[in-house]
Protein backbone atom coordinates (compact mmCIF):
# COMPACT_ATOMS: atom_id res chain seq x y z
CA UNK A 1 0.00 0.00 0.00
CA UNK A 2 2.66 2.32 0.69
CA UNK A 3 4.53 1.54 -2.65
CA UNK A 4 0.80 2.50 -3.89
CA UNK A 5 0.69 6.02 -2.22
CA UNK A 6 4.16 6.58 -3.93
CA UNK A 7 3.64 5.93 -7.07
CA UNK A 8 -0.04 8.05 -6.92
CA UNK A 9 2.25 10.81 -6.06
CA UNK A 10 4.77 10.47 -8.38
CA UNK A 11 2.75 10.47 -11.07
CA UNK A 12 0.84 13.87 -10.02
CA UNK A 13 4.05 15.42 -8.89
CA UNK A 14 6.11 14.28 -12.21
CA UNK A 15 2.81 16.33 -14.22
CA UNK A 16 2.40 19.28 -12.00
CA UNK A 17 6.83 20.06 -12.73
CA UNK A 18 6.61 18.85 -16.49
CA UNK A 19 4.13 22.19 -16.62
CA UNK A 20 5.76 24.91 -19.08
CA UNK A 21 6.35 28.28 -17.68
CA UNK A 22 5.34 29.41 -14.11
CA UNK A 23 4.03 26.35 -11.56
CA UNK A 24 -0.01 26.26 -11.40
CA UNK A 25 -1.35 26.53 -7.78
CA UNK A 26 -3.78 23.87 -8.87
CA UNK A 27 -2.65 22.35 -12.54
CA UNK A 28 -4.66 20.16 -14.77
CA UNK A 29 -5.28 15.95 -13.50
CA UNK A 30 -3.74 13.14 -15.37
CA UNK A 31 -4.01 10.20 -12.87
CA UNK A 32 -4.37 6.49 -13.83
CA UNK A 33 -4.51 3.92 -10.61
CA UNK A 34 -6.42 0.99 -9.88
CA UNK A 35 -8.30 0.15 -6.24
CA UNK A 36 -6.11 2.53 -4.93
CA UNK A 37 -7.23 3.80 -1.13
CA UNK A 38 -9.57 6.47 -1.75
CA UNK A 39 -7.73 8.71 1.65
CA UNK A 40 -4.26 8.16 -0.54
CA UNK A 41 -6.21 9.53 -3.97
CA UNK A 42 -7.11 12.66 -1.56
CA UNK A 43 -3.79 13.04 -0.06
CA UNK A 44 -2.33 13.31 -3.23
CA UNK A 45 -4.62 15.55 -5.04
CA UNK A 46 -4.09 17.71 -1.58
CA UNK A 47 -0.16 17.74 -1.33
CA UNK A 48 -0.54 18.48 -5.30
CA UNK A 49 -2.76 21.47 -5.64
CA UNK A 50 -1.48 22.86 -2.28
CA UNK A 51 -4.57 22.33 -0.03
CA UNK A 52 -5.19 22.23 3.37
CA UNK A 53 -6.58 19.04 4.02
CA UNK A 54 -8.54 16.85 6.71
CA UNK A 55 -10.23 13.84 6.52
CA UNK A 56 -12.65 12.38 8.60
CA UNK A 57 -12.53 8.74 9.59
CA UNK A 58 -15.18 8.29 7.45
CA UNK A 59 -13.17 8.37 4.92
CA UNK A 60 -12.20 4.71 3.50
CA UNK A 61 -12.74 2.84 0.63
CA UNK A 62 -10.77 1.95 -2.49
CA UNK A 63 -11.14 3.37 -6.20
CA UNK A 64 -10.22 3.32 -9.52
CA UNK A 65 -9.47 6.29 -11.47
CA UNK A 66 -8.30 7.14 -15.15
CA UNK A 67 -8.11 10.67 -15.60
CA UNK A 68 -6.42 12.88 -18.58
CA UNK A 69 -6.16 16.41 -18.56
CA UNK A 70 -8.90 17.10 -15.49
CA UNK A 71 -9.03 20.16 -14.17
CA UNK A 72 -8.13 20.12 -10.33
CA UNK A 73 -11.23 21.26 -9.19
CA UNK A 74 -13.39 18.89 -11.36
CA UNK A 75 -11.33 15.90 -10.04
CA UNK A 76 -11.33 16.67 -6.80
CA UNK A 77 -15.15 16.99 -7.13
CA UNK A 78 -15.55 13.65 -9.30
CA UNK A 79 -13.68 11.80 -6.46
CA UNK A 80 -15.55 13.14 -3.92
CA UNK A 81 -18.92 12.40 -5.48
CA UNK A 82 -17.67 8.90 -6.58
CA UNK A 83 -17.26 8.10 -3.23
CA UNK A 84 -20.39 9.93 -2.10
CA UNK A 85 -18.03 12.39 0.09
CA UNK A 86 -18.72 16.32 0.79
CA UNK A 87 -16.41 18.54 1.62
CA UNK A 88 -16.55 21.97 4.04
CA UNK A 89 -13.95 24.88 3.91
CA UNK A 90 -13.52 25.80 7.56
CA UNK A 91 -10.95 29.08 6.66
CA UNK A 92 -8.20 27.70 4.54
CA UNK A 93 -8.55 24.05 5.26
CA UNK A 94 -10.97 21.48 3.49
CA UNK A 95 -12.44 18.89 5.27
CA UNK A 96 -13.88 15.71 3.75
CA UNK A 97 -16.22 13.79 4.86
CA UNK A 98 -19.11 11.60 4.40
CA UNK A 99 -22.54 13.93 4.37
CA UNK A 100 -23.66 13.00 7.44
CA UNK A 101 -20.88 13.78 9.15
CA UNK A 102 -19.88 16.75 8.08
CA UNK A 103 -23.50 18.23 8.23
CA UNK A 104 -23.10 17.47 12.26
CA UNK A 105 -20.10 18.88 12.56
CA UNK A 106 -20.21 22.17 10.24
CA UNK A 107 -23.99 22.19 9.31
CA UNK A 108 -26.10 25.85 9.89
CA UNK A 109 -29.74 25.96 8.81
CA UNK A 110 -30.40 27.55 5.30
CA UNK A 111 -34.05 28.53 4.64
CA UNK A 112 -34.99 28.67 0.90
CA UNK A 113 -38.17 30.14 0.18
CA UNK A 114 -39.63 29.22 -2.98
CA UNK A 115 -41.78 31.26 -5.27
CA UNK A 116 -43.93 29.48 -7.75
CA UNK A 117 -43.16 26.06 -7.07
CA UNK A 118 -44.47 23.40 -4.01
CA UNK A 119 -41.55 22.20 -2.01
CA UNK A 120 -42.99 18.78 -2.47
CA UNK A 121 -42.38 19.15 -6.24
CA UNK A 122 -38.66 19.35 -5.90
CA UNK A 123 -38.00 17.53 -2.55
CA UNK A 124 -36.93 13.97 -3.89
CA UNK A 125 -34.89 15.64 -6.99
CA UNK A 126 -32.79 17.17 -3.75
CA UNK A 127 -32.78 14.40 -2.12
CA UNK A 128 -31.53 12.34 -4.52
CA UNK A 129 -29.04 14.49 -5.84
CA UNK A 130 -27.45 15.64 -2.49
CA UNK A 131 -27.86 12.65 -0.15
CA UNK A 132 -28.44 10.40 -3.08
CA UNK A 133 -31.81 9.38 -1.45
CA UNK A 134 -34.56 6.75 -3.61
CA UNK A 135 -37.81 9.12 -5.24
CA UNK A 136 -40.12 8.48 -3.23
CA UNK A 137 -38.41 7.96 0.34
CA UNK A 138 -40.86 8.27 3.31
CA UNK A 139 -41.43 11.59 4.67
CA UNK A 140 -43.14 11.14 8.60
CA UNK A 141 -44.79 14.38 10.25
CA UNK A 142 -42.18 16.47 12.11
CA UNK A 143 -44.02 16.45 16.01
CA UNK A 144 -45.50 19.68 17.44
CA UNK A 145 -45.73 20.77 13.73
CA UNK A 146 -48.58 20.04 11.51
CA UNK A 147 -46.92 22.28 8.50
CA UNK A 148 -44.02 20.98 8.67
CA UNK A 149 -42.72 17.67 7.02
CA UNK A 150 -39.33 16.14 7.91
CA UNK A 151 -37.34 14.24 5.03
CA UNK A 152 -35.84 11.20 6.40
CA UNK A 153 -33.19 9.50 3.99
CA UNK A 154 -30.49 7.30 4.13
CA UNK A 155 -26.51 7.84 3.51
CA UNK A 156 -24.33 5.47 2.59
CA UNK A 157 -21.21 5.44 3.93
CA UNK A 158 -18.15 6.66 1.77
CA UNK A 159 -16.42 3.15 2.32
CA UNK A 160 -19.47 1.37 0.73
CA UNK A 161 -18.26 -0.06 -2.74
CA UNK A 162 -20.26 -2.41 -5.19
CA UNK A 163 -21.44 -5.25 -3.58
CA UNK A 164 -20.44 -3.73 0.52
CA UNK A 165 -22.40 -1.98 2.94
CA UNK A 166 -21.40 0.65 5.60
CA UNK A 167 -22.66 -0.02 8.99
CA UNK A 168 -23.65 3.92 9.31
CA UNK A 169 -26.14 2.86 6.01
CA UNK A 170 -29.25 3.00 7.74
CA UNK A 171 -29.01 6.04 9.94
CA UNK A 172 -31.84 8.19 9.31
CA UNK A 173 -30.85 12.32 8.19
CA UNK A 174 -33.21 14.37 9.37
CA UNK A 175 -31.76 17.30 7.42
CA UNK A 176 -34.36 18.22 5.15
CA UNK A 177 -37.63 20.00 5.85
CA UNK A 178 -40.61 21.58 4.61
CA UNK A 179 -42.56 24.26 5.84
CA UNK A 180 -46.00 24.20 3.85
CA UNK A 181 -46.80 27.82 6.01
CA UNK A 182 -44.41 29.65 4.00
CA UNK A 183 -43.79 27.58 0.93
CA UNK A 184 -40.25 27.26 2.17
CA UNK A 185 -37.52 24.40 2.16
CA UNK A 186 -35.30 23.95 5.20
CA UNK A 187 -32.30 22.51 5.47
CA UNK A 188 -29.52 21.75 7.69
CA UNK A 189 -26.33 21.03 5.99
CA UNK A 190 -22.70 22.65 4.88
CA UNK A 191 -22.34 25.89 3.04
CA UNK A 192 -21.03 23.62 -0.45
CA UNK A 193 -24.54 21.51 0.48
CA UNK A 194 -26.74 24.51 0.39
CA UNK A 195 -25.16 26.30 -2.77
CA UNK A 196 -25.92 23.31 -4.27
CA UNK A 197 -29.19 23.33 -3.80
CA UNK A 198 -29.57 26.54 -4.25
CA UNK A 199 -28.29 26.31 -8.44
CA UNK A 200 -30.91 23.77 -8.34
CA UNK A 201 -33.66 25.72 -7.37
CA UNK A 202 -32.68 28.82 -10.05
CA UNK A 203 -33.32 26.53 -12.21
CA UNK A 204 -36.35 24.43 -10.88
CA UNK A 205 -38.17 27.49 -9.15
CA UNK A 206 -39.25 29.22 -12.29
CA UNK A 207 -42.82 30.37 -13.34
CA UNK A 208 -45.01 28.02 -15.05
CA UNK A 209 -46.21 28.69 -18.67
CA UNK A 210 -49.81 28.49 -19.13
CA UNK A 211 -51.17 27.64 -23.12
CA UNK A 212 -55.04 28.90 -23.66
CA UNK A 213 -57.10 26.55 -26.25
CA UNK A 214 -59.71 27.97 -27.82
CA UNK A 215 -62.49 25.54 -29.40
CA UNK A 216 -65.44 25.86 -31.52
CA UNK A 217 -67.71 22.90 -32.08
CA UNK A 218 -70.08 22.87 -35.13
CA UNK A 219 -72.18 20.34 -36.38
CA UNK A 220 -72.77 20.39 -40.34
CA UNK A 221 -74.60 18.72 -42.84
CA UNK A 222 -72.89 16.01 -44.48
CA UNK A 223 -73.46 17.73 -47.92
CA UNK A 224 -72.04 20.74 -46.89
CA UNK A 225 -68.83 19.19 -45.17
CA UNK A 226 -67.96 18.03 -48.31
CA UNK A 227 -68.10 21.93 -49.76
CA UNK A 228 -65.76 22.58 -47.16
CA UNK A 229 -63.26 19.93 -48.16
CA UNK A 230 -63.51 21.27 -51.49
CA UNK A 231 -62.95 25.24 -50.56
CA UNK A 232 -60.41 23.80 -48.46
CA UNK A 233 -58.21 22.35 -51.47
CA UNK A 234 -58.74 24.85 -54.01
CA UNK A 235 -58.46 28.19 -52.04
CA UNK A 236 -56.81 30.80 -53.94
CA UNK A 237 -53.70 33.07 -52.99
CA UNK A 238 -53.40 34.43 -49.41
CA UNK A 239 -55.93 37.87 -48.79
CA UNK A 240 -55.80 39.92 -45.92
CA UNK A 241 -51.94 39.83 -45.62
CA UNK A 242 -48.59 41.47 -47.13
CA UNK A 243 -47.00 39.53 -49.38
CA UNK A 244 -43.19 39.59 -49.86
CA UNK A 245 -40.26 37.77 -52.15
CA UNK A 246 -37.04 38.56 -51.29
CA UNK A 247 -33.74 38.00 -53.64
CA UNK A 248 -34.10 34.16 -53.16
CA UNK A 249 -37.38 33.88 -54.47
CA UNK A 250 -38.46 33.05 -50.63
CA UNK A 251 -41.85 34.27 -50.43
CA UNK A 252 -43.25 35.37 -46.62
CA UNK A 253 -46.82 36.34 -45.81
CA UNK A 254 -47.63 38.32 -42.95
CA UNK A 255 -50.98 39.21 -41.62
CA UNK A 256 -52.14 41.32 -38.05
CA UNK A 257 -55.06 39.26 -36.52
CA UNK A 258 -57.22 37.74 -39.42
CA UNK A 259 -58.54 35.22 -37.51
CA UNK A 260 -60.36 32.22 -39.48
CA UNK A 261 -57.37 31.54 -41.85
CA UNK A 262 -55.56 28.35 -41.92
CA UNK A 263 -52.83 27.82 -44.17
CA UNK A 264 -51.34 24.39 -45.97
CA UNK A 265 -48.90 23.98 -49.14
CA UNK A 266 -48.61 26.34 -51.63
CA UNK A 267 -49.35 27.10 -55.12
CA UNK A 268 -47.00 27.22 -58.14
CA UNK A 269 -46.19 30.84 -57.53
CA UNK A 270 -44.69 29.78 -53.95
CA UNK A 271 -47.51 31.88 -51.94
CA UNK A 272 -49.30 29.38 -49.33
CA UNK A 273 -52.95 28.10 -50.20
CA UNK A 274 -55.11 29.49 -47.24
CA UNK A 275 -58.67 28.14 -45.88
CA UNK A 276 -60.84 30.65 -44.92
CA UNK A 277 -63.03 28.53 -42.62
CA UNK A 278 -64.75 31.37 -40.17
CA UNK A 279 -66.08 32.99 -43.24
CA UNK A 280 -67.72 30.26 -44.63
CA UNK A 281 -69.00 28.67 -41.87
CA UNK A 282 -70.53 32.13 -40.54
CA UNK A 283 -72.37 31.92 -43.95
CA UNK A 284 -73.24 27.70 -43.33
CA UNK A 285 -74.67 28.77 -39.78
CA UNK A 286 -76.93 31.83 -41.34
CA UNK A 287 -78.29 29.38 -43.76
CA UNK A 288 -79.15 26.78 -40.77
CA UNK A 289 -76.64 24.06 -42.69
CA UNK A 290 -74.57 24.40 -39.76
CA UNK A 291 -74.76 24.75 -35.42
CA UNK A 292 -72.47 26.04 -33.08
CA UNK A 293 -72.71 23.84 -30.25
CA UNK A 294 -70.24 25.15 -28.54
CA UNK A 295 -67.14 27.61 -28.09
CA UNK A 296 -65.42 26.84 -24.71
CA UNK A 297 -61.84 28.07 -23.83
CA UNK A 298 -59.86 27.17 -21.60
CA UNK A 299 -56.58 28.02 -20.24
CA UNK A 300 -54.02 25.23 -18.04
CA UNK A 301 -50.35 24.95 -17.24
CA UNK A 302 -47.76 23.70 -19.78
CA UNK A 303 -47.60 20.25 -19.28
CA UNK A 304 -50.47 20.02 -17.44
CA UNK A 305 -54.45 18.23 -18.58
CA UNK A 306 -57.58 20.64 -19.54
CA UNK A 307 -60.91 19.13 -19.39
CA UNK A 308 -64.49 21.13 -20.47
CA UNK A 309 -67.55 19.33 -20.57
CA UNK A 310 -70.67 21.00 -21.70
CA UNK A 311 -73.71 18.23 -20.85
CA UNK A 312 -75.37 16.11 -18.53
CA UNK A 313 -74.54 12.84 -16.12
CA UNK A 314 -77.21 10.86 -17.66
CA UNK A 315 -77.96 7.97 -14.85
CA UNK A 316 -77.55 4.12 -16.05
CA UNK A 317 -78.91 1.52 -14.18
CA UNK A 318 -75.92 -0.87 -14.11
CA UNK A 319 -77.00 -4.62 -12.88
CA UNK A 320 -74.05 -6.56 -11.32
CA UNK A 321 -74.34 -10.20 -10.04
CA UNK A 322 -72.60 -11.70 -6.59
CA UNK A 323 -72.75 -15.00 -5.08
CA UNK A 324 -75.86 -15.67 -7.61
CA UNK A 325 -77.45 -12.53 -6.47
CA UNK A 326 -78.25 -9.58 -8.86
CA UNK A 327 -78.02 -5.88 -7.48
CA UNK A 328 -78.73 -2.88 -9.36
CA UNK A 329 -77.41 0.28 -9.14
CA UNK A 330 -77.24 3.51 -11.00
CA UNK A 331 -73.85 4.98 -12.40
CA UNK A 332 -73.83 8.69 -14.18
CA UNK A 333 -72.38 8.90 -17.13
CA UNK A 334 -71.31 11.94 -19.28
CA UNK A 335 -73.23 12.70 -22.17
CA UNK A 336 -72.53 15.96 -24.70
CA UNK A 337 -69.16 17.76 -25.78
CA UNK A 338 -66.44 16.84 -23.84
CA UNK A 339 -62.99 17.98 -24.12
CA UNK A 340 -59.54 16.94 -22.91
CA UNK A 341 -56.32 18.28 -23.79
CA UNK A 342 -52.51 18.62 -22.59
CA UNK A 343 -50.43 21.17 -23.82
CA UNK A 344 -46.63 21.26 -23.98
CA UNK A 345 -44.43 24.21 -24.88
CA UNK A 346 -41.71 22.97 -26.77
CA UNK A 347 -38.06 24.67 -26.82
CA UNK A 348 -38.46 25.91 -30.45
CA UNK A 349 -41.63 27.93 -29.72
CA UNK A 350 -43.55 24.85 -31.08
CA UNK A 351 -46.63 23.85 -28.85
CA UNK A 352 -47.32 19.22 -28.81
CA UNK A 353 -51.17 19.16 -27.99
CA UNK A 354 -52.51 15.91 -27.12
CA UNK A 355 -56.77 16.10 -27.81
CA UNK A 356 -59.43 14.03 -26.97
CA UNK A 357 -63.18 14.97 -28.50
CA UNK A 358 -66.09 13.51 -27.52
CA UNK A 359 -69.50 14.23 -28.76
CA UNK A 360 -72.47 11.76 -27.09
CA UNK A 361 -75.65 12.10 -27.02
CA UNK A 362 -78.47 10.52 -24.83
CA UNK A 363 -81.93 8.86 -26.52
CA UNK A 364 -84.21 7.33 -24.45
CA UNK A 365 -85.44 3.78 -25.52
CA UNK A 366 -89.01 3.52 -24.78
CA UNK A 367 -89.27 -0.41 -24.50
CA UNK A 368 -86.85 -0.84 -21.58
CA UNK A 369 -86.87 2.70 -19.76
CA UNK A 370 -83.36 2.95 -20.18
CA UNK A 371 -80.74 5.64 -22.09
CA UNK A 372 -78.46 4.90 -25.14
CA UNK A 373 -75.24 7.10 -25.53
CA UNK A 374 -74.34 7.23 -28.50
CA UNK A 375 -70.88 8.36 -28.44
CA UNK A 376 -68.16 9.95 -31.64
CA UNK A 377 -64.94 9.97 -30.36
CA UNK A 378 -61.33 11.19 -31.96
CA UNK A 379 -57.66 11.33 -30.47
CA UNK A 380 -54.84 12.76 -31.61
CA UNK A 381 -51.38 14.46 -30.83
CA UNK A 382 -49.95 17.29 -32.96
CA UNK A 383 -47.71 20.58 -33.19
CA UNK A 384 -48.68 23.30 -34.09
CA UNK A 385 -47.45 27.38 -34.31
CA UNK A 386 -48.59 29.63 -31.70
CA UNK A 387 -52.27 30.29 -32.58
CA UNK A 388 -52.01 27.98 -35.26
CA UNK A 389 -55.36 26.16 -36.22
CA UNK A 390 -55.84 22.70 -36.52
CA UNK A 391 -59.20 20.53 -37.38
CA UNK A 392 -60.66 17.38 -36.00
CA UNK A 393 -63.33 15.78 -38.65
CA UNK A 394 -65.02 13.09 -39.11
CA UNK A 395 -67.06 12.59 -36.24
CA UNK A 396 -70.37 11.77 -38.42
CA UNK A 397 -73.68 10.71 -37.09
CA UNK A 398 -76.80 9.85 -38.65
CA UNK A 399 -80.74 10.25 -37.10
CA UNK A 400 -83.84 8.61 -38.27
CA UNK A 401 -87.30 10.28 -38.04
CA UNK A 402 -90.42 9.32 -38.64
CA UNK A 403 -93.37 11.70 -38.61
CA UNK A 404 -96.96 11.60 -38.86
CA UNK A 405 -99.98 14.24 -39.81
CA UNK A 406 -103.52 14.00 -40.57
CA UNK A 407 -106.88 15.82 -40.04
CA UNK A 408 -109.25 15.40 -37.68
CA UNK A 409 -112.36 12.92 -38.26
CA UNK A 410 -111.56 13.17 -41.77
CA UNK A 411 -108.39 10.65 -41.46
CA UNK A 412 -110.97 8.00 -40.07
CA UNK A 413 -113.06 7.41 -42.57
CA UNK A 414 -112.83 4.42 -44.37
CA UNK A 415 -111.40 3.99 -47.39
CA UNK A 416 -111.34 7.85 -48.23
CA UNK A 417 -109.02 8.62 -44.99
CA UNK A 418 -106.12 7.99 -46.41
CA UNK A 419 -106.09 10.88 -48.47
CA UNK A 420 -105.97 13.21 -45.15
CA UNK A 421 -102.90 11.50 -43.50
CA UNK A 422 -99.48 11.97 -44.21
CA UNK A 423 -96.33 9.79 -43.44
CA UNK A 424 -92.97 10.75 -43.80
CA UNK A 425 -89.31 9.74 -43.21
CA UNK A 426 -86.39 11.63 -43.32
CA UNK A 427 -82.59 10.84 -43.00
CA UNK A 428 -80.08 13.03 -41.79
CA UNK A 429 -76.37 12.97 -41.82
CA UNK A 430 -74.10 15.24 -39.47
CA UNK A 431 -70.06 15.78 -39.17
CA UNK A 432 -69.29 17.55 -36.32
CA UNK A 433 -66.24 19.42 -36.82
CA UNK A 434 -63.64 20.81 -34.08
CA UNK A 435 -61.36 23.52 -34.60
CA UNK A 436 -58.68 24.19 -32.30
CA UNK A 437 -56.13 26.99 -31.55
CA UNK A 438 -54.02 27.13 -28.42
CA UNK A 439 -52.17 29.96 -27.66
CA UNK A 440 -49.27 30.45 -25.68
CA UNK A 441 -50.59 32.84 -22.53
CA UNK A 442 -47.69 36.10 -22.41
Amino acid sequence: MCCLKKSILIVLCLFFFSITGVAAAKPPVNMQVSNAEVRDVLTALASVGKVNMILDDSVKGTITIQLTNIPYDSAFDLVCKTKGLTYQLVGDVMVVGVAEQIGRAFGSVHIFKLKFINPDCVKDTILSILFGAKKGQKITQTEGSSAVKTANTQQNSAAATAGEKSSEESTALDRLTIDFATNSLILFGTNTEAARVQKLLDELDVPYQQVSLEAEVLAISKEKTKNLGIEWSWEATPQYAERDKDDDDNITVTRENNKGIIQFGRNPEGYPYEFYYQATINALVSNGDAKVLARPKVTTINGQQAQILIGDRIPVQVQTLTNGTTTTSTEYVDAGIKLIYTPRINTDGLITVQVLTEVSSPTLVSDIKQYKITTRQAETTVRLKDGETMVIGGLIGSTDSEARKAVPFFSGLPIIGALFKNFSKTHNDTEVVIFLTPRIVK
